[in-house]
């Protein structure tokens, strides 16, 4: 392929070779820019004398010293191509390249139901224990009437009292009225027509 090439376009070729072989083996000899400790006192004679030549620095201006860089140092150039260990990227990095992103964000939940207070149920008399198996009429007019509960027979009439816990009230169309004396609640049992 070179022989086509002028003798001219060889030499340029060979040349830009060179330099950039040179660029890449030459040792750093870059300069740093360090600031000095105070603005009267310069940092080294070159600097003194080059602050001399342009001129007096006005008080409190701050002046860089030009220093040379360390003599070890190589350049970075010669290393870069030959560490493959800078060149890795760490497994967790790597790991996180692929993985499955998302941009969907969860709607808070939703607020709790109001709490609803119910009052307890008003208390209730329990059912009537007693059954009505009949009654007697006496001569002065007043009525006696036979109860059971259980294996026991009751003769009560109005203004009675049973087991200090029901209270014989009257008779009213033909229902007998007991009162359930703890809760003050009236109770019916029907004792046929009067």
């Amino acid at each position: 392929m070179l022989g086509k090439l002028t003798l001219r376009t060889k030499a340029l070729i060979g040349i830009a070779v060179a330099c950039a072989g040179y660029i890449v083996m030459m040792p750093d000899t870059s300069q740093t820019i360090e600031p000095t400790r105070s603005a009267a006192t310069p940092a080294s004679g070159a600097a003194a004398s080059g602050g001399a030549a342009l001129g007096a620095t006005a008080p409190g201006a701050s002046v860089r010293a030009i220093q040379p860089a360390p003599s070890g140092r190589k350049s970075t150039a010669i290393k870069a191509p030959w560490s493959g260990a800078a060149r890795v990227v760490k497994d967790t990095a790597a790991a996180d390249l692929f993985s499955a992103h998302s941009w969907y964000v969860a709607p808070p939940p939703p607020p709790p139901a109001p709490v609803v207070y119910t009052p307890p149920p008003a208390p209730t008399a329990p059912p009537l224990p007693f059954v009505f198996m009949g009654s007697f009429r006496t001569d002065t007019g007043g009525a006696i009437y036979y109860l059971t509960a259980g294996d026991r027979v009751y003769d009560v009439k109005v203004g009675d009292t049973l087991d200090n816990t029901y209270s014989v009230d009257g008779v009213k169309s033909g229902q007998l009225l007991l009162t359930y004396m703890p809760l003050k609640i009236q109770q019916t049992l029907a004792v046929g027509d009067e």
